[in-house]
């Protein structure tokens, strides 16, 4: 008996796993600086309550830009959140303090919530717990006008992976949402 279950799970493992492959290839997205800025204009045109932008540093520039896209105006009209996590301003790490502190300045100006944490290195936007960009691009930082550096997002839609990053790496995320 033990060797027949054995067995019907050793013949279904190779089918499951090429099940999971093919699940995770059609919710997930690689996507250099251009590709995720229309990326995430997407999903903000279909944002139900949020969107947590964890970008540790800011650049002026494309912070006015994407406070001046109609999708972040539409949100903030329609009454749902964006939040912002950065660093603050007058810290070692940050380059150029004054810019920054205007940049935070600018975004809380625009209604958007913003929470300044000293020490994260972590760049993700997170939208309605189902929604996740992890990588290597500040989001609010990336110029893409000047150069394109070799920056990434992977876009991934699961919300099981929302509650896992969220549980095991960001442990103010529901505080941050209030």
């Amino acid at each position: 008996m033990f060797r027949d279950v054995l067995r019907k799970r050793l013949e279904k493992g190779p089918v499951l796993r090429r099940l999971r492959e093919e699940f995770f290839k059609a919710a997930t997205e690689i996507l250099d600086p251009d590709e995720f800025l229309l990326a995430l204009r997407r999903d903000m045109e279909k944002l139900n309550n949020y969107v947590l932008i964890i970008s540790p540093f800011l650049n002026r520039t494309t912070v006015e830009k994407f406070c001046n896209l109609r999708e972040v105006d539409r949100v903030l009209r329609e009454g749902k959140k964006i939040v912002v996590v950065t660093r603050p301003a007058r810290i070692p790490e940050v380059e150029d303090p004054e810019e920054h502190g205007l940049c935070i300045k600018i975004l809380r100006d625009h209604g958007i919530k913003v929470i300044e944490k000293e020490k994260f290195h972590f760049k993700a936007v997170i939208i309605d717990d189902s929604i996740i960009y992890v990588g290597s691009i500040n989001p609010l930082q990336i110029i893409t006008v000047k150069y394109i550096p070799a920056d990434y997002m992977l876009r991934f839609v699961s919300e099981a992976l929302v509650d896992e990053i969220t549980e095991r790496f960001i442990p103010e995320y529901q505080d941050w949402l209030k």
